[in-house]
């Protein structure tokens, strides 16, 4: 790839800024690797490996979009079934609430507190806490990103229907095929034989949007003090515990693309991509922007119009391109603050698309970072 120094020289400068301590990149186009590497450190004194799992948080969401679909795909569900039909006690207002308006971020329950994800709480205890929470709008009229609760019950779904966990199912059915490691959780067991194979994550100035008054302020989150924790690595949350390398997320979506071991049809991957969402302001996050079947389909950096993928809370991008045919990922393992995560992102992507060819840049949406204004809403 004729930028790919490009590529590693910002992660390299991003890392001096203090930005992150190490990073993971891949990229390809058409199945064809540009782009493989890692650069820097895992913890001080040793190296970040390619095959380093980093946590890639909401990136890994597309994982458990893959699952319903492959069920819906085999004639188990249907993405218009009630999640009551699958959840014991699911009521509270949510009664009307669809596979697809969870995939949507529209089912009414965002519970966006970070409570549910940062204890050590059973996963059926906390499907019985989102089922018995009460709907904050009629599912289907408004939209809030749900952040946990969403992808937790989407997990729940896919054991009620399959019997495997999601852990389980997205190894058999999702990683195996492709053959990579992707993984919901890691067991204690599995932690002592990865050692330092497990790569951490370090804060460096995350904060998160809290809304107050009307408006949206932002708030320091120190999730290293929870998230490098054995019992955190082990727990199950399909929304943001996702470990794997750059190079593994970049198969799955080379697969969704038509490259490479296929795990879904192509259909299915076409419905994935589809605008499911748009024009609807989101209630929990300051953006208003489309979505498919459990994915974004806006990121800044200059993309085309046909991206899908989904970034990762303070550090990480995952991202396919159905006209370039371009995979691109990004898993860094430190939580920058918001205005500088956005700046690493679109440093990036930018760069990887700058580096392709003129019928690309033909197509590319404006390359623009937006402000902090922007950012807020």
């Amino acid at each position: 790839m004729a930028n790919a120094d490009r590529v590693l020289e910002l992660l390299e400068a991003e890392r001096a800024k203090g930005w992150h301590l190490g990073a993971q990149v891949f990229a390809s186009r058409n199945g064809e690797v540009l782009l493989d590497a890692a650069i820097g450190e895992s913890t001080p004194g040793r190296a970040l490996e390619r095959d380093d799992l980093m946590l890639m948080y909401s990136s890994g969401k597309p994982l458990t979009a893959v699952a319903i679909l492959q069920l819906r795909d085999a004639g188990k569900l249907t993405l218009e079934d009630r999640i009551a039909a699958y959840i014991p006690g699911w009521g509270n207002g949510k009664e009307s609430c669809t596979i697809h308006h969870v995939l949507t971020h529209t089912g009414g329950f965002p519970l966006s507190t970070s409570r549910l994800f940062d204890t050590d709480l059973p996963y059926a205890d906390a499907v019985a806490e989102i089922a018995a929470s009460p709907a904050e709008w009629e599912p289907g009229t408004a939209a809030g990103y749900h952040p946990f609760s969403g992808w937790k019950v989407l997990g729940a779904i896919v054991e009620a229907v399959d019997g495997r966990t999601i852990t389980q199912y997205v190894r058999d059915e999702i990683a195996a095929p492709l053959g990579v490691d992707l993984r919901i959780s890691i067991s204690r067991e599995e932690q002592a034989e990865l050692g330092a194979r497990i790569a951490p994550i370090h804060w460096n100035g995350y904060t998160v949007f809290i809304p107050k008054d009307g408006m949206m302020q932002m708030v320091p989150y120190r999730a290293d003090e929870w998230h490098n924790e054995p019992w955190h690595i082990a727990k199950a949350e399909p929304g943001g515990t996702t470990r794997g390398s750059a190079r593994s997320l970049g198969r799955f979506y080379e697969s969704l693309l038509g490259f490479g071991s296929a795990i879904l049809s192509p259909t299915s991957a076409a419905e994935l991509r589809a605008t499911h969402r748009s024009g609807l302001k989101d209630r929990s996050l300051p953006v208003t922007q489309p979505w498919g079947l459990g994915v974004q389909l806006m990121f800044t950096g200059g993309t085309s119009r046909t991206v899908f993928g989904h970034n990762g809370m303070g550090s990480s991008r995952g991202l396919a391109d159905a006209a370039t045919g371009l995979v691109f990922v990004v898993i860094t393992n430190g939580l920058a603050n918001v205005l500088d995560n956005e700046q690493r992102l679109f440093e990036l992507t930018d760069a990887i698309y700058s580096s392709l060819d003129d019928e690309v840049q033909a197509i590319r949406r404006p390359a623009k970072l937006p402000s902090l204004q922007e950012l807020m809403g």
